[in-house]
Formats: C-alpha cells, sequence, structure tokens
C-alpha cells in the first residue's frame, strides 16, 4: 500500500513540473508577441529546452514503471493469500463419514447418557449416567449409598450384622424368653428387640459386598 501510494504521488509531482515547464519554456503561455524577433529566436538555447523536456519524459516513464510494479506486487500478494489447493469432497469421503455417523448414533442410543421415557420402565430403571446393570452384570449403582463401600468393608458389616441380630434373636426367644417374661407381668427388652433387626439387614450387606466385588471394588 505504501508503495502504491509513493508511486501516485510521484505521477502527480511529474505532471505538476510538465504543467509548468510548458508554461516557462512557451511564448504564448508567458504572453509573449506572437512575432518574435528572429534575432532572438535565433539566440535562443534549444539544448537546454530539449534537457528539460527528456527530464519530465524521464519521470514520467519511472512514474509509471513504479506504478505498475506496485500493482503487480499487490496482485501477487493477493494471489499467495487466496488458497491454492480447495477441498473437494469424494465418494469415498462421503461414505466413510455415513458409516462412522450411522455407528456413533447407533451407539449413543444404546448407551445410558441418551434418556427414554422406555428406559424408565421395569424394575430397576437406568437414569442417565447410572446404569443400573452393564455387560450383564449388576453395577454398583445398584445398591445405592452403599455403593461408596468396599466389599471388604460390606463383608465385615454383614459379619457383625449377623452376628447381633443372631444374638437377638436366639436371646429373645430362647436364652431370655421375653414373651414368658411379659406373661410374668414383667417387659420387654427392647435391645433384644433392635438387635434381632439386624438379622435381615445382613443379608441385604452379603449382597451388596457381592455386587462390589462383581465390580471390582
Amino acid at each position: 500500500m505504501s508503495q502504491l501510494r509513493t508511486a501516485v504521488a510521484v505521477v502527480a509531482a511529474c505532471c505538476l513540473a510538465s504543467i509548468a515547464f510548458e508554461a516557462f519554456v512557451s511564448p504564448t503561455a508567458r504572453g509573449a508577441p506572437l512575432a518574435a524577433p528572429k534575432a532572438a529566436a535565433a539566440t535562443a538555447p534549444p539544448m537546454e529546452a530539449a534537457g528539460w523536456g527528456l527530464a519530465v519524459a524521464g519521470l514520467a516513464v519511472g512514474a509509471h514503471a513504479g506504478l505498475a510494479a506496485a500493482f503487480r506486487t499487490r496482485a501477487a500478494r493477493r494471489a499467495e493469500a487466496k488458497p491454492t489447493d480447495k477441498y473437494v469432497e469424494t465418494v469415498a469421503d462421503q461414505r466413510l463419514f455415513e458409516q462412522v455417523y450411522l455407528q456413533y448414533t447407533s451407539e449413543y442410543l444404546k448407551g445410558p447418557l441418551y434418556w427414554h421415557p422406555d428406559k424408565a420402565q421395569g424394575w430397576l430403571p437406568d437414569y442417565p449416567g447410572t446404569p443400573m446393570i452393564k455387560e450383564g452384570k449388576y453395577t454398583s449403582h445398584v445398591i445405592g449409598n452403599l455403593k461408596a463401600f468396599s466389599s471388604n468393608e460390606l463383608a465385615f458389616l454383614s459379619m457383625l450384622f449377623f452376628g447381633v441380630g443372631l444374638y437377638g434373636n436366639l436371646q429373645f426367644n430362647f436364652y431370655d424368653p421375653q414373651w414368658a417374661k411379659v406373661d410374668a407381668g414383667g417387659f420387654f427388652n427392647v435391645s433384644y428387640i433392635v438387635e434381632s433387626f439386624l438379622l435381615p439387614i445382613s443379608f441385604f450387606m452379603h449382597i451388596a459386598c457381592y455386587i462390589q466385588r462383581q465390580n471390582g471394588k
């Protein structure tokens, strides 16, 4: 852009110089009489006028050459900026895109992140991001809040609850019969009742331990 402005400035300067030269050299432009003395015409220096003409012509030619070079450089830069290789989709590329898109869509519809009302039916509904069954096995989401426990921890809790629950049931029914105590006018031992409730809970702990072990936890 700077080269173009420079060339335009040179051309304008050359035009002004040509106009000034014509006004200086031409007798009619200076208001001189049409019939000049022959002696004065004979004494005018013809070489000086020719030198001025050649100088102006050289400046004009140089200005035009610079302007042409500036336009050529600008056109070359525009040609370099434009991409020469344009991608054209072929039949093979289109077929590959269709195959990849179809496979991706099919797998996405199978996954748990795609929610649909039909997936929320049944005993174990799958919610987005929490699959209940994966590859034919129950996941950790089935056991709810117990998924934060490892299989070893659940095994310990299962055995603990089983022991405490079994103790409460044996005490309530055999070793310290509570029904006979109530018939005699006494009261139930509440601790036996609470302890007996831990026996069925130990069964659920055992199942949760098995599921965590299947999932490698």
